[in-house]
């Protein structure tokens, strides 16, 4: 116990004196008298409380409390646990209870945790299920550090160390004044199982160009084996290559050239033997989808009467190395060079320029049937520039066949007008040249119109405004699997020649390359092509994804993942442009089994754009048996950074005599300041009021 007193200062110690020295000067003068003796002895009272009040004196009073720290106990709770030959699961469970028991009868206070995925307290409701789909040792030793502070001993971990999920433990700083103790279940050798981690390949390729197949596969339980790696296309076996296995969760490498023939979606299957004794053959086989572009593509014109359009034409074709263009022409001798070629050949676009004319309206006329079937047939894509030599009657049936019309116009055409890109550029080609629609940025060559094209079965994506009216100049159409275009104004030509002697001269190379690529659909009618690493996952699994944008100049610097279980929305994560690899690549946890649903988010500018969809299957988990095998280098690194101690299972029981009962002492103060204390003032109050009744009492009041 400490008494404090305030330090008051030189007047203070001065009025202390005068009332001291008047004291003394009362006690002679009314000491003497007995009738006074009492009331002065109450006053000398009185003023000794006031000068403890003024003086504010602190008691300090030190004192201690003691109570139990507890010991935390983490039961591992995953699937690899049950895969050990020894112990059994039966013996696990009867053993951690039979540690639990001793410790009870020890009277050493402890707390029970399981974990795996999570953490959980499910054991001490009897829940004692070991079948949790991947192992979590970093969650338990954050745990840890939040628990350390409230009266925690140490913890006992029962686990074999596997840990395949979440942060590396080696990042986490733990309490190294709080033991860490371990008990390792089962063997340092694991168990046999090989699987196929990852596939590295293109997510769209060329056909006929080659390309690069990387399988890499790890292996546990053994070392030096001979496995053989096949990949199957359909029914065909494109190749099978033996690999000599490293072992101890190594990874190995094998590669595969591949060539494919065939365009669209091809699937290839890339599985590896299973080993006798192997724990789970589900991960030895995966399959691959690529998608497989065509390397060319066959156009045809056919010129009616000679224009400058032709020309430019053929020009912008010509840039694209993948478009082949055959050119017939009409002569005074028939075309050249002759139709039969043309019917006899498969074209991917046939394009109409300035045709046909009045010399061969009778000839395409009884043409028409036959070249309906020839598109529907070959699913040809047909589109039309109008020239200046056009025959309007015999151009209706041609168009007719697009769902489009010639209309009379509600104003006088045949000169040359402004126009501008609609916004249905902007939704139809979300990825390409979108500043076209921007009229602030560029100003488009006035152009000829002759002739209306009805718009009700189309999607205008460039018009001339005149007045109040606006006249379509480039049309789009639909009709799966065919499309077409019209382009209204015979002065391609003074477009293209304008453009090269402006800032744009790109302009017209641009426009219609987007145009002609959504005709043919280059890239299969897409612009992005995304796939997951492999289309089988395991519950806990990292799924990687990997994209690529078929034009450079589609590239976005902000795009996410969206994953989805059932329809709702679980996570996302971003994807990363790597311009060295030309790919998107990005991962998340399968943290869900069944169908997995995701989408890639594009943002470009101020725009969101949904480019790419797909999904993935995941398994219940077995990634567990993955590794099944005692790690007890980890665990024994881990327990000996906080002094604590390692014991295999059979030794278990020594655990017992490193958790003791131990106790924590907490020291504190409890202080008394008088000047606060209700008891003074109440002293003070039956003081005053003792003083008023002897007065009374003795007639001086």
């Amino acid at each position: 116990m400490r008494l404090v007193f305030s330090n008051p200062d030189q007047l203070s110690w001065l009025v202390f004196i005068f009332i001291a020295g008047t004291v003394l000067f009362a006690y002679k003068w009314f000491f003497v008298s007995k009738q006074l003796r009492s009331l002065f002895i109450l006053r000398i009272f009185l003023f000794a409380i006031m000068l403890l009040v003024y003086l504010n004196p602190s008691i300090t009073k030190n004192n201690s409390i003691e109570s139990n720290l507890y010991w935390n106990i983490y039961i591992d709770k995953s699937l690899s646990m049950s895969y050990h030959s020894s112990p059994s699961v039966n013996s696990l469970l009867s053993g951690i209870d039979d540690i639990i028991n001793r410790l009870n009868k020890k009277d050493v206070p402890i707390k029970i945790y399981n974990f795996g995925t999570k953490i959980d307290t499910n054991w001490v409701l009897g829940q004692r299920n070991i079948n949790d789909s991947s192992t979590n040792l970093g969650k338990v030793l954050n745990h840890m550090n939040q628990d350390n502070g409230y009266g925690v001993a140490g913890s006992l971990i029962i686990t074999d160390g596997q840990a395949n999920q979440g942060t590396n433990i080696s990042s986490i700083n733990v309490d190294k004044n709080k033991p860490i103790h371990i008990i390792g279940i089962g063997d340092k050798i694991p168990l046999v199982d090989i699987s196929i981690v990852s596939i590295n390949a293109p997510p769209v390729i060329i056909q006929g160009e080659n390309a690069e197949i990387e399988v890499l596969l790890s292996s546990f339980g053994v070392k030096n084996e001979r496995v053989n790696v096949t990949i199957h296309s359909e029914e065909k076996l494109l190749g099978s290559k033996i690999l000599n296995l490293s072992g101890e969760g190594s990874i190995d490498k094998i590669r595969f050239m591949i060539n494919p023939d065939e365009t669209g979606e091809v699937e290839y299957k890339i599985q590896v033997n299973a080993l006798p004794d192997e724990v789970n053959i589900l991960n030895n086989k995966q399959i691959l989808p690529i998608q497989v572009l065509k390397n060319d593509y066959r156009i045809s014109i056919i010129t009616g009467a000679p224009n400058f359009n032709t020309s430019v034409l053929k020009s912008i074709l010509k840039e694209n190395n993948n478009f082949k263009v055959d050119h017939y022409f009409l002569t005074k001798n028939g075309y050249l060079p002759s139709l039969k070629k043309f019917w006899d050949t498969k074209y991917d676009l046939i394009l109409f320029d300035n045709h046909p004319v009045k010399e061969n309206k009778e000839e395409w006329k009884s043409l028409l049937r036959t070249f309906a079937k020839k598109l529907l047939s070959q699913k040809t894509s047909f589109a039309i520039f109008l020239g200046n030599d056009i025959d309007e009657n015999s151009l209706k049936p041609f168009l007719n066949l697009m769902d489009m019309d010639i209309k009379q116009p509600l104003i006088q055409l045949g000169t040359s007008y402004n126009w501008n890109f609609s916004k249905n550029w902007e939704t139809i080609f979300p990825f390409q040249n979108n500043y076209l629609t921007d009229v602030k940025k560029i100003d488009h060559p006035p152009l000829l119109i002759n002739t209306e094209i009805d718009s009700i079965n189309s999607q205008v994506l460039a018009s001339f405004k005149i007045s109040d009216v606006s006249i379509p100049l480039i049309q789009i159409a639909e009709k799966d699997p065919l499309r077409y275009l019209v382009f209204s104004s015979p002065d391609l030509h003074h477009l293209f020649y304008e453009g090269h002697n402006s800032d744009y001269e790109n302009l017209t190379y641009q426009t219609f390359n987007t145009l002609f690529s959504w005709l043919m659909k280059t890239g299969n009618g897409q612009d992005f092509y995304f796939r997951s690493g492999k289309n089988n996952y395991q519950q806990g699994e990292q799924v990687s994804i990997i994209g690529r944008p078929i034009k450079e100049s589609e590239i976005s610097s902000d795009a996410t993942i969206h994953i989805f279980s059932e329809g709702k929305k679980i996570n996302s994560k971003p994807l990363v442009y790597n311009n060295k690899t030309g790919f998107y690549t990005g991962q998340f946890w399968a943290s869900k089994s069944g169908k997995l649903d995701y989408n890639i988010e594009l943002i470009f500018g101020e725009k969101s754009l949904i480019v790419s969809q797909g999904s993935v299957l995941v398994q219940e988990s077995q990634i567990e048996l993955n590794n099944v095998f005692l790690n007890e280098n980890l665990l024994q690194k881990l327990s000996g950074t906080t002094n604590g101690s390692f014991y295999k299972w059979t030794n278990r029981l020594s655990i017992l005599n490193k958790m003791d009962k131990k106790l924590n002492k907490e020291n504190f103060q409890s202080k008394i300041i008088l000047h606060n204390s209700r008891l003074l003032f109440l002293l003070i109050i039956f003081v005053l009021t003792l003083e008023w009744l002897l007065r009374r009492k003795k007639g001086l009041i």
